[in-house]
């Protein structure tokens, strides 16, 4: 017990915390009054029993003896039963605890940390009350001295009823608005008893069942419960009025006009386990955001695995993380059930995982890469090629999350491919024959000479070892070149997909292309120039393959040009130019003639297949179309520009990344 200074009334301060009795004591130092101290219920009451005080100020939380059980005790003490009590809590929102202070006597409430000018005054309101009822006793004991002093005394009592009454007054306002707050609360409560019959419900608890509150008084709660939750909240029930740990529980509710109502509910034990205070939130748009959510993420895995193509996600550094049926069956090959976890790069045989990993860079800078064709293995190292489209997928926060991969199985469409390819360059093989026979005979004409002339020389006894030596010579350099050309016709025509790809020398690829059709030209007096420029860098990729693209463009030049002789009567100085050079990391090659040109409704058409704009019977229509495809082999493109009656300029465009090694022609 702590004395401050000799005062008339005494005011005692029950709080566990020492720390806080001591701001407490301070705070009320200039108030005239002796503040007793305790820092336990146990001691409390028994400074209660040695003392009369004038307002007792209780703090609620405290082990062994709360403040709410401290006040009840004091509740059945003789002459002390009157006590005025203020509870100092933490929680001052909490409904289900200023109840029961109510219940247990309680005047007010404050909340910690205390407000010290509301502190003081309300603790000299009970102070001036005890004060007065001091003088009401000596009033009392001196009514037998004076009839005055009676009177006097009366008078005193009158304004001692007017200060309790408005005291009471106070009080009372205060439990107004605690019943306002309670019934206009952003939450729903109500109370029930252990049947879950309801009474003491709020606006916002009766909005969500439906009702007005005065309709739902002595309802059962359970019946405004949906039938799929019923069994959740039979068994929240259970542990609310078993004074069990609970976290809460959501429940469906019956729809209002046709609208169905989630909500959250928890509740607390009230009243020794015959009332329990319930506190419902309203959760349906979340709800409905989580079960919108379910049905989408339902819809993507149903999307995923029904994709005729196989779907990979992968994490940032190239793990499985999720895979459809197809893609599984495709790379699995029906060994395992799931690819999951195991790393893409095992599926890319090495002479691919270079094009893997651009296709991966690229996806990162520009966060979608589509189409692009790649060598890929299966678990039995079975190969396929697979055309893969890849993009990113980011989180809410816009942060790179995954890599989603979509790969199709094009091996069919490429050995299709491979067969128009063939198809294609034997039909140019088939153009070339009249030019090939040109080729062939000049050579055999010139060896043919030449044996008459060492015959003759032979006949006239002129013939020396030096000239027999000379014109024998001739005769092998010819065969060696009718060797070359048709060495060459033979491996342009075999299957080019027997050789492996490698550096070549554009120049070279453009000559050998003239080298089988010139005479040919020259048979149909057209002119064929080639810039043939000292040096270019090396490409990678097939020289075959490009040398077919070349046929076919000098061929459809060489069939435009006969058009347009037939179709027009003056004769025309006919040509074909060939042009090539290095230009800003791009290799150009443009061949220009000044043929019949094609309609401009044409142009976005003659690279598509099977469109030809020859007469029928004289043209696949695959040509460009598979010149084309190998020129984005390459990594380059084709642009064709033409005017009708005029001529056609085919300008193809090859970007090298890094300068190769060259050699000269």
């Amino acid at each position: 017990m702590t004395t401050l200074k000799p005062a008339y009334s005494k005011i005692l301060i029950v709080d566990d915390n020492t720390f806080y009795l001591s701001v407490l004591k301070t705070i009320l130092k200039d108030v005239e009054a002796e503040i007793f101290m305790a820092s336990s219920g146990q001691d409390a009451l028994t400074l209660i029993n040695e003392n009369n005080f004038a307002l007792a100020v209780l703090d609620i939380e405290m082990p062994e003896m709360n403040g709410f059980e401290l006040a009840g005790h004091i509740r059945k003490m003789h002459l002390r039963d009157l006590l005025p009590i203020i509870f100092l809590t933490a929680y001052f929102s909490d409904e289900i605890q200023m109840f029961k202070g109510y219940d247990n006597g309680a005047i007010d409430y404050l909340t910690k940390p205390v407000n010290r000018t509301m502190f003081i005054s309300k603790v000299k309101i009970f102070l001036e009350l005890d004060k007065q009822k001091r003088k009401l006793l000596d009033i009392q004991e001196s009514l037998q001295n004076s009839k005055m002093e009676l009177e006097q005394n009366q008078r005193e009592i009158r304004l001692q009823n007017i200060t309790l009454q408005k005291a009471q007054s106070e009080t009372d306002e205060s439990r107004k608005k605690y019943i306002k707050l309670y019934d206009f609360a952003p939450s729903g409560y109500f109370s029930i008893d252990s049947a879950g019959k309801m009474f003491e419900i709020n606006l916002k608890a009766a909005s969500m069942f439906g009702h007005d509150p005065a309709e739902l008084i002595n309802c059962d709660f359970k019946s405004f419960i949906a039938p799929e939750s019923q069994s959740h909240a039979d068994n929240f029930l259970t542990h609310i009025f078993e004074d069990e740990e609970n976290m809460g529980c959501e429940l469906k509710l019956l729809p209002i006009d046709g609208k169905t109502i989630y909500v959250f509910l928890e509740g607390a034990l009230v009243d020794k386990k015959q009332k329990c205070l319930m506190s419902m939130v309203d959760i349906t748009d979340r709800k409905e955001a989580q079960i919108a959510m379910e049905e989408s993420e339902s819809l993507y895995h149903s999307l995923l695995k029904t994709s005729p193509d196989g779907i990979i996600l992968t994490n940032l550094d190239g793990k499985i993380i999720e895979a459809s049926d197809i893609a599984i069956d495709l790379l699995g090959n029906n060994q395992i059930l799931n690819i999951e976890g195991m790393s893409i790069i095992q599926f890319v045989p090495k002479g691919s995982r270079r094009s893997w990993i651009k296709l991966y860079n690229s996806t990162r800078k520009e966060g979608i890469v589509q189409n692009m064709e790649i060598k890929l293995n299966r678990l039995d190292k079975a190969e396929f090629t697979g055309e893969v489209s890849s993009s990113q997928i980011r989180d809410n926060d816009g942060n790179l999350k995954a890599y989603m991969a979509v790969i199709r199985d094009i091996s069919e469409r490429k050995l299709f491919e491979k067969q128009l390819r063939h198809s294609e360059r034997m039909a140019g093989i088939g153009e070339l024959a009249t030019g090939m026979a040109h080729e062939i005979n000049q050579p055999l004409n010139t060896m043919s000479m030449i044996i008459d002339n060492i015959v003759f020389a032979m006949d006239n006894n002129t013939i020396t070892e030096n000239y027999l030596k000379t014109k024998i010579d001739k005769v092998f350099d010819n065969i060696t070149r009718i060797r070359k050309i048709i060495d060459h016709v033979r491996t342009f025509s075999r299957d080019q997909d027997d050789f492996i790809q490698g550096q070549f020398d554009i120049r070279i690829s453009i000559n050998n292309c003239i080298s089988m059709i010139s005479e040919q030209m020259n048979h149909k007096d057209i002119k064929l120039t080639y810039n043939n420029p000292p040096d270019l860098p090396l490409i990678d990729g097939n020289t075959y393959r490009f040398e077919q693209v070349m046929l076919n463009l000098l061929i459809n030049a060489k069939d435009a040009i006969e058009e347009k002789r037939i179709s027009q009567s003056k004769n025309f100085k006919k040509k074909i130019d060939i042009t090539s050079e290095f230009i800003e990391n791009q290799i150009i090659i443009e061949v220009k003639d000044n043929g019949i040109g094609i309609n401009q409704s044409d142009i976005d058409k003659v690279l598509l297949p099977f469109f030809t704009t020859k007469a029928p019977g004289q043209g696949t229509g695959l040509g460009l179309s598979i010149s084309y495809g190998i020129i984005k082999e390459l990594g380059g493109e084709i642009d064709i520009q033409s005017k009708l009656n005029l001529g056609t300029t085919v300008s193809i465009k090859i970007p090298i990344q890094e300068i190769k090694s060259k050699k000269k022609v």
